[in-house]
């Protein structure tokens, strides 16, 4: 006699139970209370009757030109006072930020530094601080957003 392997075994179980739950589902009918697709989840409308949100514009500001807003909370990551149009896809080797973000300016007028938190690659080099931005932090815009006058589209009490 040969053995079936613990896959098989797990698979037409599998399939045995799903089986049993299509004909229960099958057989239940509106009298027996069943719920109908319309029933589910927390949205009671489509999609479709739900109005748009309102449009919103981005800072429209060249770079150096856009004023500061506050940060969402202590520790969120500062949002882009300027325009972003027109800088090309960012990658590795092709990061626009960082001609003005990374070039050791100092004055208060000048752009701000790339902070020392990415400069260090947490994974590999924790205790070193590089040159040039460590890891996946050169992806500016997975952090960093375009300032814009979007109104919350729901409410919230959170408070810094």
């Amino acid at each position: 006699m040969t053995r079936m392997p613990r896959v098989v075994i797990g698979l037409t179980a599998t399939a045995s139970l799903l089986w049993l739950l299509a004909g229960v589902v099958r057989t239940q009918s509106p009298q027996t209370g069943a719920v109908s697709d319309r029933q589910l989840g927390l949205r009671k409308t489509t999609l479709a009757d739900d109005p748009l949100p309102p449009v919103a514009t981005y800072a429209e500001a060249a770079p150096g030109e856009g004023g500061k807003l506050p940060r969402a909370y202590d520790g969120a990551p500062p949002l882009i006072p300027h325009t972003i149009d027109g800088f090309g896809t960012i990658t590795a080797d092709d990061n626009t930020c960082l001609l003005c973000h990374q070039n050791g300016a100092t004055d208060p007028g000048d752009p701000p530094q790339v902070p020392r938190s990415h400069l260090v690659d947490l994974r590999h080099a924790p205790d070193t601080v590089r040159e040039a931005v460590a890891g996946a932090r050169w992806v500016c815009t997975s952090c960093h957003v375009p300032q814009t006058d979007a109104r919350p589209l729901v409410g919230s009490r959170f408070r810094n």
